[in-house]
């Protein structure tokens, strides 16, 4: 059956020329952006009106839209500065008796943030024009090196008072933004590379995102954006089947939580949505398993069948999670003229753990090839080949993201010290390490099968995707972040799973 035969539960927009033809007219504009603007209210985006707002002006004056970026990104971050974590400062500060009502602490915080811009324009000027210097050739290096020295100083060195203060303000400060500058660094040495003022809007865009850049820096939007009137009508109605498939996915991510969990919250909105049909004395059945967070606290006393509903049930999501804050950042990249790929594309289709993980996370897996395993894959081992893959695998899925994760979650240093941080980092050490083995050995096996792959049965090829789909399921029980539980907890909620005693 030929593609354009299936059945599609989103109809592919931009392949009716008619459509197409109709949003490049002037009404055809305000009708898509209308269409935009409601797709966000419905998911009950924040600044909906405002994202609309920016979207518009790029749509109807294209030939700035990469200067409209970098203003619409000063404006999200003098009003909507939400990746800032103001917080965690304020109670170090009032922790250290430091005054903390007024402007005082804006003030200084801004002051420290204009002094993280200041000296990364520097370096960027520098490594744009000393292209000759080891600083040039090496700056994630040095940029992720000084910012893990000011993470391991702040954390060793007992300071106190104002000088604690400074510290971990440029910590907090540098952390949202340490990805999007290697970005711009690496761009820098590029010969067709943007000035400070265009790369300012690919850090922390307007279209939101997280410490992972969405897309890849300022080169990435150069090769995307959208050339001429159809280019940015097509990326503008994909933007816009985004957003429809975010209001489908929310089904079962609701169905989840009230079928399963009975969560409160989302059972009172379904019950709201029965009496509005004239359901009114329906009730809501549950099936009362906790989340996986409360059943790894109850591990002890929780029946197996629970804990596996428990298990699979985060797996699914995450896994609906993922694709739906991806598919927001993205149609809002898409709607202002950009085609950024999806962060997460059919992940159900894989039939290999790397496939899955190229596909689950797209941006972030990006980010460990650029800065960990291209690095380590084209300086080392090159006389084995096939070692040389599976080490820069591990370099990039177990060290990359490791130190990725680490260094982003600062607050853990400040609140227990940097060695207990480091201690307490084993579970997720243990995740990576877990995931780089998989990721490594799926890829050595993939070698010289694609054309096997795609010429087995239909069986074969749904036992690959459930052997992925199971592997990532239990992995997740072990992709925790914090520092909450000893690796041995986990390991013990693991082989409960199958009837191990421990």
């Amino acid at each position: 059956m030929s593609n354009s035969a299936r059945f599609r539960l989103v109809p592919q927009l931009e392949t009716y020329p008619w459509l197409v033809s109709f949003g490049q007219t002037a009404p055809g504009k305000a009708a898509l952006l209308g269409a935009f603007a409601g797709g966000l209210f419905v998911n009950r985006v924040n600044y909906w009106l405002e994202i609309s707002l920016i979207a518009a002006v790029m749509s109807y004056l294209p030939t700035w839209r990469r200067l409209l970026t970098s203003v619409a990104a000063l404006y999200w971050l003098i009003f909507h500065h939400t990746w800032l974590n103001g917080p965690f400062l304020s109670a170090l500060a009032k922790a250290e008796g430091l005054r903390t009502d007024g402007w005082n602490l804006k003030v200084l915080f801004s002051g420290i943030l204009a002094a993280v811009f200041c000296a990364l324009a520097v370096f960027f000027h520098y490594a744009r024009t000393r292209r000759s210097s080891f600083a040039a050739k090496r700056p994630v290096l040095l940029l992720v090196a000084s910012y893990a020295a000011v993470l391991a100083a702040a954390g060793l060195i007992p300071l106190h008072g104002m000088t604690r203060l400074l510290a971990w303000g440029v910590v907090a400060m540098t952390a949202p933004y340490l990805w999007y500058f290697a970005y711009a660094l690496k761009d820098a040495s590029s010969k067709s590379s943007d000035g400070a003022i265009l790369q300012f809007g690919t850090l922390q865009p307007f279209w939101g995102g997280t410490n992972v850049p969405y897309p890849k820096g300022a080169a990435n939007l150069r090769t995307i954006e959208a050339r001429n009137p159809m280019d940015l009508c097509i990326t503008q109605l994909k933007a816009i089947k985004l957003l429809i498939w975010v209001v489908i996915l929310r089904v079962p991510s609701i169905a989840l939580q009230v079928f399963v969990h009975g969560e409160p919250r989302q059972t009172e909105r379904f019950l709201g949505i029965l009496r509005s049909i004239g359901l009114t004395g329906w009730n809501v059945p549950n099936m009362g398993v906790p989340s996986l967070d409360i059943a790894l606290h109850h591990a002890a006393v929780l029946p197996v069948p629970a804990a596996w509903v428990s298990v699979i049930t985060h797996f699914a999501e995450v896994l609906i999670g993922m694709t739906m804050s991806g598919n927001l950042i993205i149609g809002c990249c898409r709607m202002a003229g950009f085609y950024a790929l999806r962060n997460t594309y059919r992940p159900l289709e894989a039939r290999t753990v790397a496939e899955f993980w190229n596909r689950y996370y797209y941006y972030f897996k990006e980010l460990l090839v650029e800065f960990f395993f291209f690095p380590f894959f084209t300086r080392y081992f090159k006389q084995y080949r096939r070692f040389r893959l599976f080490a820069a695998t591990m370099a990039a899925a177990t060290m990359g993201n490791m130190l990725y994760h680490f260094l982003r979650d600062y607050e853990y240093v400040a609140q227990m010290g940097f060695w207990q941080a480091v201690k307490g980092f084993q579970v997720y050490a243990f995740y990576t390490t877990v995931l780089g083995l998989g990721i490594g050995i799926s890829q050595l096996r993939s070698q010289g099968r694609e054309r096997s792959e795609g010429d087995a049965r239909w069986w074969r090829r749904a036992c690959a995707t459930a052997g992925v789909l199971l592997f990532f399921c239990l992995l997740e029980i072990f992709d925790e972040e914090g520092r909450a539980f000893r690796l041995g907890e986990y390991l013990r909620f693991f082989l409960r799973l199958f009837l191990i005693p421990v």
